[in-house]
This record gives structure tokens, C-alpha cells and sequence, in this order.
């Protein structure tokens, strides 16, 4: 009885031993998937951070792209990626910034910024199972936008030529663009040796560059672009009935006289409003209708005013349009607030396509605001100096015949931005 109850404990003891050794094992095992899986998530939370910081280092690239600060986008993606964590050359990170991109759907586009993070990862029990190196990676592209960056805008949509820069032109935009709502092969067309400089370039149809003509473009040039909206076109153009000053066919006409002369905005222009012969004119503040005729400065006039609105309206074919040139010097600035804000020169939506103003003949102007000519061609030729920090030019079509400089530095002065599409992430 006695042996056989010691050989039943030794059976227990057996099983019992096989019972340890089974869960000594099992529990090595689910040791071993925990921590497999633990590593699974960590792998996956790192692709996660890096994947975030890609996208939000390739947006601020391309935002810094657009805005054109700092003017090496790739410092600020750098810089946003290292305040996630991820810094070429520390703990195994490698970080590229392209543009272009390198691969993808937007590879080799012009204005696109490609940001790729990788980094090799410290995992001890998949390395148990596989001898390959785990490398985490993320990529992320970002297209630059347009954050109300043009300063010219030229608006017929036509399947034409809509924006003509020739003759040994050079025309200067300063930290602002060119859109070209045209839809022609030749929406925008730069030829004789004349060369166009902006930020950016964007044309709804297409580009002809010829004869010695030259764009250069920091954002690059986007052809077949949809159309930029008109930011005036809800802008009431004011009114009024009657004749104060001058009448049809017959301006007030204001020659060389001894000290000042000034203009009031108390009443219509009827005719147009004309100054030559090296007379020196003060515009009060106040919004100024000129109904019909010109508003012509010629032969060496000095012409300043701040607070300023010129409207220019009409009846049938006789709506009024602008003539400068022939050696003035005009220095005119637009109201900040108002009905007007921003509006230097405010055009009449119903003017005829066929008319034309004009900048020209070695003038020197300081025009500071928006010239709104939603209805007729603009024309700037033979030297036209632009010398203001904020010009803005809003036309039907546009000529460029010789020098012109446009600036963009628009605070506080009641200019509405054009464009303005936002830069995206879109791989």
C-alpha cells in the first residue's frame, strides 16, 4: 500500500513537473507575442508621428513657397519637421526636401514640395525572427498657393491673347504674381526681347515666349489654370446727375498758373478733367466722377493727392478713360476705408471693350491702390515708372510696350487681395 502510494505521488510530481514546464513555456510564448505586438504598435505609432510631420513639414514648405518667406522654403520644412522630432542626422533620421517632387503623381511639378522622413528602429524581438532592418518611412507632398499674392490680373476669358508683353518691355512684379484669365495658346504672350519678372504665373490657357522673350518666375508658371476671381466685381460704381465742372465735349481744363491749384470731389466732371503745360495740382480727398472724355496729365504736370477715387463713367460710346505721359510726375493715393477703399481708379463696368487708358511717355507716377478697369485695355509704355509700394492693376486686357514696376506691400491701404488659394497637401 505504502509503494504504491509513493508511486502516485511520483506520477503527480511527473505531471505536475510537465504541467510547469508546459506553462513555463506557453508563458515564454505569450512573453514573446506581447512583446512582438508591442513592438507592432510602437512601429506603427512612429510611422504615425512621421507620416503627421511630413504632412506638416511639406505644408509649410509649400506655404513658405508662396509667401516667399523665408525665401529658402526648405528651411522652414526642415525646421517644422526637427520641432516634431525628426532631424537629418540625429538618432538615424535621414530628411529630404524636393522641388519638385522626385516620384509620385506631382513628380517634376513646379511648385510642389516633397518632404520624406525615414529612420531605422531598435527592435529587439523582431529581430529574433528576421535579420532585414526595420525602416519606418513617410512622405507627404504640398502644392504652394497663392495667398492673395497676384498684382495684376488681367480678367477677359476669351480664346485670345490677353496679357501682351513686347518691344523690350520689363516689367517688374515684387513679391507678387501674374494671372491671366485668357484661354488662348497664346493667353500670354512675351516677345521682342521683352522680359516679364514675378513671383508666380498664373495663365488659364496658354504661354508664348518668343522672339528673345523671357519669363522668370520664382514659383514657376502653371498653365491651364482655372480663372481668377474679379475682387471688385461686386463694387458699386457711385453715380450722380448734372454737370459741376466742364461739360460734354468741353473739359475743365487746367494749364500752367503761379502757385497750386486745386480740385474738389463736390460735383460731376462732365467732358473729361485735362491738366498739361506744367500745371501743379492738389486732389482733395473725396471720390471724383468723371463722366465722359479723359482724364488726360501730359506735359510735365505735377499731380498728388491722397484719399483719392477717380470714377471713370459714361453714356453710349463716350465713357471717360486715362491718358498719362509725356514726362509727369503724378503721386495719388487711394482712400484706405469706404465705399472705394483701395480703388485709386474705379472703371465703369459698362464701359466698350474697345476703349483703351493709358500709362506712359517717361512718366512718374506713384500710384498707390487699385487700377480697376474691368472694361477696357491697359496699356503702359515708353518708361512708365511705378514707384509705389502697393500698385495694383485689375484690366480687360493688358499691353506692356516698355518698363513697368508693380509692388505688393498692400497693409492698411483698403486693397483686396487677388487669388488666394491656399496651399494643400495632395500625395
Amino acid at each position: 500500500m505504502h509503494r504504491r502510494y509513493s508511486e502516485v505521488q511520483t506520477v503527480c510530481r511527473a505531471r505536475q513537473g510537465g504541467v510547469a514546464i508546459q506553462l513555463a513555456l506557453s508563458m515564454t510564448m505569450l512573453v514573446a507575442f506581447a512583446g512582438l505586438g508591442t513592438e507592432a504598435v510602437m512601429l506603427l505609432l512612429r510611422h504615425r508621428q512621421m507620416q503627421s510631420a511630413a504632412d506638416s513639414a511639406a505644408f509649410a514648405g509649400a506655404t513658405a513657397m508662396a509667401m516667399g518667406n523665408p525665401a529658402d522654403f526648405r528651411v522652414e520644412a526642415r525646421a517644422v519637421a526637427a520641432s516634431a522630432g525628426f532631424i537629418s542626422g540625429v538618432s538615424g533620421v535621414i530628411l529630404a526636401v524636393n522641388s519638385p517632387p522626385l516620384s509620385g503623381s506631382h513628380a517634376g511639378a513646379a511648385g510642389a514640395v516633397e518632404v520624406v522622413i525615414s529612420q531605422r528602429q531598435t527592435v529587439p524581438m523582431l529581430a529574433l525572427l528576421t535579420a532585414v532592418p526595420f525602416d519606418v518611412g513617410a512622405r507627404a507632398v504640398a502644392t504652394a498657393g497663392a495667398s492673395g499674392s497676384y498684382c495684376l490680373l488681367e480678367l477677359d476669358p476669351a480664346n485670345m491673347t490677353g496679357v501682351d508683353i513686347g518691344n523690350g518691355a520689363l516689367v517688374t512684379l515684387n513679391r507678387c504674381g501674374l494671372a491671366v484669365n485668357a484661354t488662348g495658346p497664346a493667353a500670354l504672350s512675351v516677345s521682342g526681347g521683352a522680359q516679364l519678372n514675378a513671383r508666380s504665373v498664373s495663365v488659364a490657357g496658354g504661354v508664348s515666349v518668343t522672339n528673345g522673350g523671357q519669363i522668370n518666375a520664382g514659383s514657376g508658371i502653371a498653365t491651364q489654370q482655372p480663372a481668377v476671381a474679379d475682387p471688385y466685381r461686386t463694387t458699386a460704381v457711385p453715380g450722380g446727375s448734372g454737370c459741376k465742372y466742364g461739360a460734354p465735349g468741353n473739359p475743365l481744363t487746367l494749364r500752367y498758373a503761379s502757385g497750386v491749384q486745386t480740385l474738389n470731389a463736390d460735383g460731376i466732371y462732365c467732358g473729361g478733367l485735362v491738366m498739361g503745360n506744367g500745371a501743379n495740382v492738389v486732389m482733395n480727398p473725396g471720390t471724383y466722377i468723371i463722366n465722359g472724355g479723359s482724364f488726360s496729365i501730359a506735359g510735365g504736370v505735377r499731380l498728388s493727392g491722397s484719399g483719392v477715387t477717380i470714377v471713370l463713367t459714361g453714356s453710349g460710346s463716350d465713357y471717360a478713360s486715362v491718358a498719362m505721359g509725356n514726362g509727369t510726375a503724378v503721386t495719388l493715393s487711394a482712400p484706405p476705408t469706404g465705399a472705394t477703399a483701395g480703388l485709386l481708379f474705379l472703371q465703369d463696368r459698362n464701359a466698350p471693350k474697345s476703349g483703351t487708358s493709358s500709362f506712359q511717355g517717361g512718366t512718374q507716377v506713384v500710384l498707390t491702390g487699385a487700377l480697376y478697369f474691368p472694361s477696357q485695355t491697359v496699356t503702359y509704355a515708353n518708361g512708365t515708372n511705378a514707384a509705389s509700394v502697393c500698385t495694383q492693376l485689375v484690366a480687360w486686357h493688358m499691353q506692356f510696350q516698355g518698363g513697368a514696376l508693380f509692388n505688393s506691400d498692400c497693409t492698411n491701404t483698403g486693397v483686396k487681395p487677388i487669388g488666394g488659394a491656399p496651399s494643400r497637401l495632395v500625395e
